[in-house]
């Protein structure tokens, strides 16, 4: 299985074909689209990292870190991927149910309120149908713990431990700068009962409302390989005495019935200290009112509508309806 490792002499080539791009760019005509890398967005030598496509392949095993987000690190140790033009081939991201553990975020970048985990940052872009960035564009991102659990007062079955309810952690939200893009420090989320391992999207514009029914550009759901998650959980001393994840890609209640699951997969990258970077691209609608297209779940469920396939909690609560 080859990875692509990034290198010291890979970061300067990259610089230097980063320069002489932006060079030939400054001549394209109007309404052109060049990304931008995150401030201060490069790959510092001493920080190589492997790229994990969203299609399966997997790191080393014992490879990932733990530590929670203060083993992350300064943004510049990243590397960009959103240095390319997107070349007008721009798919709207499709919505998927907002859940019943979804409540009001905080705006912050450190989602994780001091949880444990492996260190993940993520890093998303926001363009519209013709591939042009959306500056101060609201993400919205929450998902559970590594227990599987989420915070908040919300339906009871979300919550792991009755401590939780008073609580935020791993949830947020941030604006975009002029390039569309806002990343958060978080951990790579646990697992429960019918459902692959995922993180929940919001986008919206103006400003920030916290009801499940206020108008939003995209609601949708990210996830990880089935590859990947196999690797976390029989591996990873935090992860793996929850077991292997009980549901796939292909059995999930929210995106397995698309035949092409790569749009709603993260990109993943392992630096080479063991800290996750995954980064999306979501494309949104001009207006609220556009018409939008609908995740296909497995066994004909509708992720649009709550009910429909049940599932359970790794704790052995009684189902409930999908998150």
């Amino acid at each position: 299985m080859k990875y692509k490792v990034f290198s010291s002499d890979d970061a300067r080539t990259n610089d230097r074909t980063h320069d002489r791009r932006r060079r030939d760019l400054l001549g394209w005509a109007t309404g052109s689209l060049l990304i931008t890398a995150l401030p201060g967005c490069r790959v510092a030598p001493s920080q190589a990292g492997v790229a994990l496509p969203g299609t399966g392949d997997v790191a080393a095993a014992g490879a990932w870190a733990t530590g929670g987000t203060q083993r992350i690190g300064a943004a510049a140790r990243f590397p960009n991927p959103f240095s390319t033009s997107l070349e007008a081939a721009c798919r709207l991201t499709c919505t998927t149910t907002i859940g019943p553990c979804h409540t009001a975020s905080p705006e912050r970048v450190d989602i994780s309120d001091g949880w444990d985990g492996i260190p993940l940052r993520i890093a998303l872009r926001v363009v519209d149908e013709a591939c042009r960035p959306v500056p101060d564009a609201i993400v919205e991102i929450w998902h559970t713990n590594y227990t599987g659990g989420y915070s908040g007062e919300i339906v009871r079955m979300c919550n792991n431990d009755r401590d939780d309810v008073d609580k935020q952690f791993f949830r947020g939200y941030q604006r975009a700068d002029a390039q569309g893009v806002v990343a958060f420090d978080s951990c790579y989320p646990g697992w429960y009962r019918g459902r692959a391992v995922h993180i929940h999207v919001r986008v919206q514009v103006g400003k920030y409302l916290a009801d499940d029914r206020a108008p939003s550009s995209v609601v949708t759901q990210l996830l990880f390989s089935d590859e990947l998650n196999a690797d976390i959980f029989e591996n990873h001393a935090t992860y793996r005495s929850f077991g292997q994840p009980d549901t796939t890609l292909d059995a999930d209640n929210v995106i397995g019935g698309e035949a092409d699951k790569r749009p709603y997969l993260f990109e993943v990258v392992r630096m080479d200290d063991g800290v996750m970077f995954a980064h999306k691209t979501l494309v949104i609608r001009s207006s609220d009112t556009d018409p939008i297209c609908q995740a296909q779940g497995a066994r004909g469920f509708n992720p649009g509508r709550m009910g429909g396939a049940r599932e359970g909690r790794p704790d052995g609560r009684m189902p409930d309806p999908p998150r």
